[in-house]
């Protein structure tokens, strides 16, 4: 259902349901930092863990647009 996409889409960011769009944000872009495959890639980091990086990364980008666009309703 889409209320468990939404749910599964606020665990992904670690952030409650209740939580302002700033802190939203900001967890989104900290978790962003952490996994953005081209900022491991610069500090020489494993490509399997680049692998991992770019799908956890995938996942937090789409986790946020599904929050946003209930945000926007």
């Amino acid at each position: 259902s889409s209320a468990d996409v939404l749910k599964d889409a606020y665990s992904a960011l670690g952030v409650e349901a209740d939580c302002t769009d700033a802190e939203l944000k900001k967890a989104y872009r900290k978790l962003m930092s952490q996994y953005h495959p081209d900022k491991l890639a610069g500090q020489g980091v494993p490509d399997e863990m680049i692998k991992v990086a770019t799908e956890r990364s995938q996942e937090i980008q789409a986790a946020y647009d599904v929050i946003k666009k209930t945000r926007k309703g």
